[in-house]
């Protein structure tokens, strides 16, 4: 049995814009998103795993910010939720 580790952070460590590309690389075939995702009702399960440095081009700093900060402390994937705690280690975009 394969199990993992997570953290839950608010969205509110995402810009609206990098909250609108996650969306929007919800709806496109995994074989095409520079990240696997998946989205929830209230926000994006997101992996913590280092990207090759094509994948990484695309990430916007507030994502790859937010990945490392869960890596660097363990967690092998990141809930992004509406609803979650905000950690005081990362910045906060209001939205």
């Amino acid at each position: 049995m394969e199990s993992g580790a997570y953290c839950v952070l608010s969205t509110a460590h995402l810009t609206v814009q990098t909250a609108g590309l996650l969306d929007k690389w919800a709806c496109w075939p995994p074989s095409d998103r520079p990240i696997d995702i998946a989205a929830s009702v209230y926000g994006w399960f997101v992996p913590t795993r280092p990207l090759p440095d094509d994948r990484r081009a695309q990430i916007p700093d507030d994502l790859q910010e937010i990945i490392a900060f869960g890596r660097d402390r363990g967690f092998q994937f990141l809930l992004l939720d509406c609803d979650a705690d905000r950690a005081a280690d990362l910045p906060v975009h209001d939205w």
